[in-house]
C-alpha cells in the first residue's frame, strides 16, 4: 500500500493597497492567487474603483505572488475589463518568471498591461503588440 504525503497548502493571499499619488493606486499581492483567493482581489479592485474616482492608473504589484492558476488569470482578465470600463490604465509590475510565462503562453501579456509590453521592451510577441499570439513556445 502506498501512502500519499499531504501536499503543502499554498501561501495565503495578502492584499495591500497604497495610494502613492492621487491618480494612482498600487495593489500589492503576496501569496497565492488561486481558486480560493482570486476573487478577493477582484472585489478589492471593484471597491477601489468605486471609491477612488480620480484614479487613472491601477498597478498590480505581483512581486510577492507565489502562484497564479487559471482562476487567478481569469481574475486578472476581469480586473482588466473593470479598469478599461472606467478608463483606468492597468499595469502589472514585478512579475515573477512563472507569471510572465503564464501570460506569454495564454497570449494575455499585452491585454494585461504587463510593464515591459506597455513600454515596448523585452518579451513582446512577434506582432509587436505585446501578445504571444501566433508564437509557439520552444520545446
Amino acid at each position: 500500500m502506498t501512502e500519499s504525503l499531504p501536499r503543502p497548502l499554498p501561501d495565503p493571499l495578502a492584499v495591500v493597497v497604497t495610494t502613492p499619488r492621487a491618480d494612482t493606486v498600487v495593489v500589492r499581492l503576496d501569496g497565492a492567487m488561486d481558486f480560493e483567493t482570486a476573487y478577493e482581489v477582484v472585489d478589492t479592485v471593484r471597491q477601489l474603483l468605486r471609491s477612488h474616482r480620480g484614479v487613472r492608473t491601477l498597478e498590480l504589484h505581483c512581486g510577492g505572488l507565489t502562484l497564479c492558476d487559471s482562476a487567478g488569470l481569469s481574475a486578472l482578465l476581469l480586473i482588466r475589463r473593470l479598469t478599461e470600463g472606467d478608463g483606468v490604465r492597468l499595469v502589472l509590475s514585478e512579475c515573477r518568471p512563472a507569471l510572465d510565462r503564464l501570460l506569454e503562453i495564454t497570449g494575455t501579456r499585452g491585454r494585461l498591461g504587463r510593464e515591459e509590453a506597455a513600454a515596448g521592451g523585452q518579451n513582446e510577441g512577434e506582432d509587436g503588440g505585446g501578445r504571444a499570439g501566433s508564437r509557439r513556445p520552444s520545446p
